[in-house]
């Protein structure tokens, strides 16, 4: 029983370690795939940094893209609190795309990202930052196609990297309500000065990964429980079986107690007893009889 309890004490804290490691690997994100490599700019940059170097020009310089949780999740783009030109562009949108498959993520359309924007834009609106080199094929039209395409984005990988805000900055619509609900709604946290990931940019896991995942832990515990139940039962038996052994064992002495042949027993113990008696008695009496010198027995009284 003891080691049951220790066993499953064990189990928990295992499981609490693991999810401490999974929270401590998502506050950066990094690109793990070598096939997208070209989505680097010249600078040895991923596309995850360009992106977050471009958002935090609209949050005080920082901006912390954080890591998908795991494969097959995506970004989903800015809530509706915290949407503003930074994120509601396609420039933004296409290095966010090549930074989610470089993590073996997913992306999602262009209207599903700009589903909380007010105002889109089909270029960065702000001035790019000193020294920042955004790749060309983050410039590319994703609006015909309504969609982020990785093959086109390799074939444009080596052409000019941008460095300064283009001559030209047009807006897409202005007329998409502010008032819809997305899938990101609950998820939206408050907005600070160093905006983070979590803030607008939020991200989604593949429900059919998360219910793998739930279901192996769900797993581990449920045949944890099994084996304390079983244990429970094997101790409860253990202590019943030792109680009906000990009430045999008493039951046995008293019924030989009470048994003829320990009546019998004492019957005749009680009777050589009486024998022996009377046996002294006569030795007794025996004694008192003396031979005469002339070979006549004298007996004495007794008093």
């Amino acid at each position: 029983m003891d080691a049951a309890f220790r066993w499953l004490a064990t189990l928990i804290v295992l499981v609490a370690l693991l999810d401490l490691r999974a929270t401590a690997q998502d506050t950066e994100a990094v690109c793990i795939l070598a096939s997208l490599q070209w989505s680097f700019n010249t600078e040895k940059q991923s596309p995850c940094a360009v992106a977050s170097s471009l958002l935090g020009v609209c949050s005080g310089g920082e901006y912390n893209v954080i890591a998908l949780p795991n494969a097959d999740s995506e970004y989903l783009g800015p809530s509706i609190d915290a949407a503003n030109p930074c994120q509601c562009n396609t420039v933004v949108y296409s290095l966010m795309s090549a930074c989610a498959l470089c993590q073996n993520g997913t992306t999602i359309t262009w209207s599903e990202w700009t589903t909380n924007c007010a105002t889109v834009y089909d270029t960065f609106p702000k001035p790019i930052p000193d020294g920042l080199r955004v790749p060309a094929y983050a410039y590319l039209d994703v609006e015909t196609q309504d969609t982020f395409d990785a093959n086109a984005a390799m074939q444009d990988a080596n052409a000019t990297e941008s460095t300064a805000l283009p001559s030209t900055t047009s807006k897409i619509s202005s007329t998409q309500s502010s008032t819809t609900t997305s899938q990101t709604s609950s998820a939206q946290a408050s907005t600070s000065s160093t905006a983070s990931a979590s803030d607008s940019i939020t991200t989604q896991s593949n429900p059919r990964s998360n219910a793998i995942g739930g279901g192996i832990v769900g797993g581990i515990l449920g045949l944890a429980l099994l084996f304390l139940l079983v244990g429970s039962l094997l101790g409860l038996r253990r202590r019943r079986h030792s109680r009906a052994l000990r009430r045999a064992c008493s039951d046995s002495e008293q019924g030989a107690m009470n048994s003829p042949a320990s009546q019998g027993a004492s019957d005749v113990s009680s009777n050589n007893a009486v024998s022996a008696s009377a046996s002294m008695s006569e030795v007794q009496i025996g004694v008192t009889q003396q031979m005469m010198p002339n070979g006549i027995l004298r007996k004495s009284s007794i008093h």
